[in-house]
């Protein structure tokens, strides 16, 4: 009778044990899922907002403070140098971007297919350098101004060449956002259509032919081109609005007129970089 207590007792104690040690595999998975969640994946994009660096997130505050290594430009670099104290700091490829999907065999100009080659090297060692990071338990963060996945051509290269890493997106402020602010109401309440379509000066053929509000990101295109483009779709009456520098509070502006008066509006304004155009009656 003695030796059956025994081997019961043995048996609960090994229940215990059992037990104890799955509680405390779970304690320890969930502890992990927790922490992983916080720090996040071990690669990824984010986003530093638009304009002034104090529209950057909370999130991405977290996930700056989370690296190890950082990847951005030397811009972004000193306007966000107070979470970067500490960090590995990497140049990225982020000019290199234009030849990602091209076969530098194939171009004819010696000139153009030297620059590919360059930048496909580039690239390349970038991409190792990163994998052998992740590798060795570092976490990395690509930064960048604005919505990473708006024209974000600087960014699909590293979407596409790790995919199999799963890079975060951690999401900003964007130019749109900070632009359509600047109008303090609803850029989706215009009278002929409750739409807004983003979209570059090339592909305006394909979008205008209902009069939809559009957003045009320039990137340099000439504002005449846009506007004699603009004239084949929409009357001259149709309001036009040009929002400078969106996202930074002491040189953000707007000049507003329509499709028949902007031109002589901007007369003699210099456009930087920096600016969207706005075309629709949600300005009426």
């Amino acid at each position: 009778m003695y030796g059956a207590l025994v081997k019961k007792r043995s048996l609960f104690t090994i229940c215990i044990f059992c037990l104890s040690a799955f509680l405390v595999f779970c304690i320890l998975q969930a502890s992990g899922f927790a922490a992983e969640k916080k720090r996040g994946r071990p690669f990824r994009l984010v986003s530093v907002g638009v304009g002034d660096p104090d529209l950057i997130t909370v999130r991405a505050i977290e996930r700056i403070r989370g690296s190890d290594i950082i990847i951005c430009r030397p811009r972004v670099e000193k306007e966000f140098g107070e979470y970067l104290e500490g960090k590995i700091v990497w140049e990225g490829a982020f000019d290199q971007w234009r030849t990602w999907d091209q076969d530098c065999s194939e171009i004819a100009d010696r000139e153009k297919r030297e620059k590919c080659i360059s930048d496909q090297k580039l690239r390349k060692n970038l991409e190792k350098k990163i994998r052998k990071a992740v590798d060795e338990g570092k976490t990395l963060s690509v930064l960048g101004h604005g919505d990473l996945m708006i024209y974000g051509g600087p960014y699909r290269w590293y979407l596409e060449a790790l995919e199999d890493l799963k890079p975060e997106i951690v999401p900003g402020v964007s130019c749109l956002n900070a632009a359509n602010a600047n109008f303090g109401k609803d850029i989706m309440s215009g009278e002929k259509t409750s739409s807004a379509v983003l979209t570059h000066y090339r592909d305006i053929d394909k979008v205008a032919e209902h009069q939809p509000t559009l957003v045009i990101f320039t990137m340099h295109t000439a504002f005449e081109d846009i506007v004699e483009k603009l004239k084949r779709y929409y009357p001259e009456d149709t309001p036009v609005s040009i929002v400078f520098y969106a996202g930074y509070k002491e040189k953000e502006y707007r000049i507003s007129g329509t499709l028949a008066t902007i031109q002589k509006k901007t007369e003699g304004e210099e456009f930087p970089f920096e600016h969207l155009v706005y075309v629709g009656d949600f300005m009426k």
